[in-house]
C-alpha cells in the first residue's frame, strides 16, 4: 500500500496542478479584454475545464482567487528583484538588466495586475495582500542599503527605509504605468532610464 506521506504528497500536487488550471484560466480571460468584475465564477471554471463545485473547493471566492493568481504570477518578477537586491548592488549592467525583465514581466501579466490595482481600490484585503507582498521587497532592498552603508557602496546620506520603498514602490507604478500606454518599443528606454536613476541615487557614477 502506499504510504500516507507520498499520498498525500500526490494530494498536494494534485491540488497545486488544479489551482494552477484555475489560475491560468482567469489569465486567459483577462487577456482577451474580459474585467475581473465581470468574470463569473461559472465562466472561470468551465474555462479551467473544471466543475463549479471544485472552484470552490480550492477558492472560497474570487477575491482568494485574485491574490493567489497575483501570487504564481509574480513570482519570477520579485524573485528577479530580491536577487537584484541580494547580489547585484556592484554592477548597473545588472542593475538595467533586472529592470528590464521587471518591465518584461509586468508586460506578460498586465491585465491581472491592472486587475488587481482596480479592485484593490474597493477591496481592503486586496489592497492590504500588495502592500505586503512589495513591503516584503521594500525590507529586502531596506537591509541592502544599509549593509552598504555600512560597507561604504552607498551614499550614507540616504534614509535606507525611505529609500527603499521609494524604489520599489516608485519602480512599480512607474513600470505599470508605463506597460498600460506604451507597446513595448519604449522598454528598453525605460530601463536604461530606471536603472541609471536609481543607481544615481545609491551614490554610484
Amino acid at each position: 500500500m502506499p504510504s500516507v506521506t507520498r499520498r498525500a504528497s500526490r494530494d498536494a500536487d494534485h491540488r497545486e496542478a488544479v489551482a494552477r488550471q484555475v489560475t491560468d484560466a482567469v489569465e486567459r480571460l483577462l487577456a482577451e479584454g474580459s474585467t475581473y468584475t465581470s468574470l463569473g465564477v461559472q465562466r472561470i471554471a468551465a474555462e479551467a475545464g473544471i466543475a463549479r463545485s471544485t472552484f470552490y473547493l480550492y477558492f472560497p471566492d474570487k477575491v482568494a482567487l485574485l491574490l493567489r493568481t497575483t501570487e504564481i504570477a509574480t513570482e519570477e518578477l520579485f524573485a528577479a528583484a530580491e536577487a537584484w537586491a541580494r547580489e547585484g548592488f556592484e554592477d548597473l549592467a545588472a542593475l538595467e538588466r533586472t529592470v528590464a525583465e521587471l518591465v518584461a514581466q509586468q508586460r506578460a501579466h498586465a491585465p491581472l495586475l491592472a486587475a488587481l490595482t482596480e479592485v484593490a481600490g474597493y477591496e481592503p484585503e486586496v489592497a492590504a495582500f500588495w502592500r505586503a507582498r512589495v513591503g516584503r521587497f521594500v525590507e529586502v532592498l531596506r537591509r541592502r542599503l544599509a549593509a552598504g552603508q555600512k560597507a561604504g557602496t552607498v551614499d550614507r546620506a540616504l534614509d535606507p527605509t525611505v529609500t527603499a520603498a521609494w524604489m520599489a514602490w516608485g519602480a512599480e507604478r512607474l513600470i505599470a504605468q508605463h506597460v498600460a500606454g506604451d507597446g513595448g518599443r519604449g522598454d528598453a528606454r525605460l530601463a536604461r532610464g530606471l536603472a541609471t536613476a536609481i543607481w544615481a541615487t545609491l551614490g554610484r557614477t
